[in-house]
């Protein structure tokens, strides 16, 4: 059996893929992710986009973890992304016994709303934005590599909870050797709906590397409050961020926020179950097929 067989094989056979993914999650010193990371690289394929005017967009994710990405998005294609989503329904993940519900009417016990993986491909601008050149090429710049989408959500985060529930506590994602995400607000936030949060540069920080959720007061202690950024921005604001550093959204203590939300790796998320959906080859045809490979067909 060819080299190239074997690793089409052992790339889909799940008990593998599970295997790699739970040996990464034990690297958890910065450095040490990084060496691996670089080998890894070197048996994927590499960008073929230019870095071009984007070089410093991608010294900065480097450096700091985040890059903010100012007008990515126009205000009609939220707005439609938005009335897109109106008619959809949402399901609580952390309580699935619940089903689909009207997204404006949650389960009391609900902290996020989550659009199924289908209803995002096929809305009206989710691949031209995963898609964008300028989010790619600051991407592949990151990662080393041609990028894998491995990840695509939108979710609503609602209010009226006093205890933060999974992701709305600090805590390091861990899902490939390398990763960024590409977060973009559909609605408009500020301090009262639940802002994204992220400690800069803590993705290259010593400390903290135990793979569990922190509370505010262990964070503030270790980078003070002034170390904490919030992402705060009205509609159509968009950022990339590397999330191994130390993040969370904010639970919301007023107003609902609507957030898009896509992750590009290095390979698939060992422990998701992709499947491919069928879309218009207009929506299609100039989509880099190896990028988009486990959700598009």
């Amino acid at each position: 059996m060819s080299k190239n067989i074997l690793k089409k094989v052992i790339n889909r056979v799940y008990p593998f893929r599970r295997l790699a993914f739970l040996g990464q999650r034990l690297l958890t010193n910065p450095s040490h992710r990084e060496f691996v990371s670089n080998i890894a690289c070197k048996r994927l394929p590499n960008s073929d986009l230019s870095a071009g005017i984007y070089v410093q967009d991608t010294e900065i994710l480097h450096a700091n973890g985040y890059v903010m990405l100012d007008n990515l998005v126009f205000l009609h294609e939220i707005e439609e992304m938005v009335e897109w989503f109106s008619t959809k329904l949402t399901m609580d993940r952390y309580n699935e016994s619940a089903g689909y519900f009207e997204p404006t009417q949650p389960p009391a016990s609900c902290h996020t709303a989550s659009f199924s993986t289908e209803d995002i491909l096929r809305s009206p601008h989710a691949l031209k934005w995963i898609n964008n050149e300028k989010v790619l090429s600051i991407v592949e710049g990151a990662l080393g590599a041609k990028a894998t989408l491995s990840n695509v959500s939108v979710w609503w985060s609602h209010p009226g909870h006093d205890t933060p529930q999974a992701a709305e506590s600090f805590h390091r994602d861990v899902d490939d050797l390398r990763f960024i995400k590409l977060f973009i607000y559909l609605t408009d936030v500020d301090e009262e709906s639940g802002p994204h949060a992220f400690v800069p540069k803590s993705h290259r920080h010593m400390g903290y590397r135990k793979i569990r959720r922190y509370s505010d007061n262990e964070i503030k202690h270790e980078f003070g409050e002034d170390g904490i950024k919030y992402f705060t921005g009205s509609k159509g604001t968009a950022f990339l961020e590397n999330t191994f550093g130390l993040h969370k959204g904010q639970l919301p203590s007023k107003k609902r926020r609507l957030l898009f939300q896509a992750q590009y790796s290095l390979h698939p998320i060992g422990m998701s179950d992709y499947t491919c959906v069928k879309l218009l080859d207009s929506k299609t045809e100039k989509l880099d097929k190896y990028t988009n490979r486990l959700y598009v067909k």
